[in-house]
């Protein structure tokens, strides 16, 4: 049976100390519990690669270079998508970014368009590129993360979680962080050291996971936030 959000709700109220976790007294269950624990399981999906959309065909318009993730379901790319994670025409295409693409090839912009790639790269949680652009329409197979909830606030208890058992600590572990660090002081002291519990262990499960490219992400909090390359296995 799927796990909902209300399965979680007593283990995130022991954590922030309060004793009815349907009926918080000092938190607010729709504006702070619930968004907390999407929010817990949105830094899971991304750290872990988890709730994938694969083999999903996609047309490349032509004469195109950057190309939305967002609400382009016309050419196939499925709702709520929230990275890509690879592109095969019909082989691998080599994954870069956008800075390497431009120290390795200057002026790749102005490069004639051709009947296929030869390289992609992408563009945060919006967008994605293509190298050089295509001659005629093509359809490739790629690879996504997508978003573990697709509906807008405020969420309810009901919203399943779309993840593996796994996970089932680590959300409210990772809910608690944020709510903690509202509270400043000791408290915040403390959340900082969970949070890298919580990633670290995060980053153990994403060993499970089936994925061939790189990502890049920060795997830090605060104010020692920054972007480190994760390979992924």
């Amino acid at each position: 049976m799927a796990i909902t959000l209300a399965d979680l709700l007593t283990d995130l109220a022991g954590r922030v100390e309060e004793e009815n976790p349907n009926s918080p007294v000092f938190w607010s269950l729709t504006y702070e519990f619930l968004p907390a624990l999407v929010d817990a399981m949105f830094e899971a999906a991304l750290v872990t690669g988890t709730v994938q959309a694969v083999n999903i065909p996609v047309s490349l318009p032509a004469n195109t270079t950057y190309i939305s993730l967002q609400n382009n379901t016309a050419i196939g790319i499925p709702a709520g998508v929230i990275a890509a994670l690879r592109l095969r025409q019909p082989f691998p295409v080599r994954k870069t970014t956008l800075k390497a693409l431009g120290d390795i090839t200057p002026g790749w912009e102005n490069a004639a368009p051709a009947a296929s790639l030869q390289a992609w790269f992408p563009l945060g949680v919006s967008m994605f590129g293509i190298y050089p652009q295509l001659s005629s329409p093509v359809t490739a197979i790629m690879d996504f993360i997508v978003s573990p909830v697709n509906v807008p606030r405020p969420y309810t208890t009901a919203i399943a979680v779309p993840l593996q058992t796994e996970f089932t600590d680590l959300l409210p572990m990772g809910a608690a962080v944020t709510l903690r660090s509202k509270e400043l002081g000791g408290e915040a002291e403390e959340a900082a050291q969970v949070m890298q519990d919580f990633v670290g262990q995060l980053r153990a499960l994403s060993l499970y996971q089936s994925r061939l490219d790189a990502q890049v992400w920060t795997a830090a909090y605060g104010a020692k936030a920054g972007v480190q390359k994760r390979e992924i296995v």
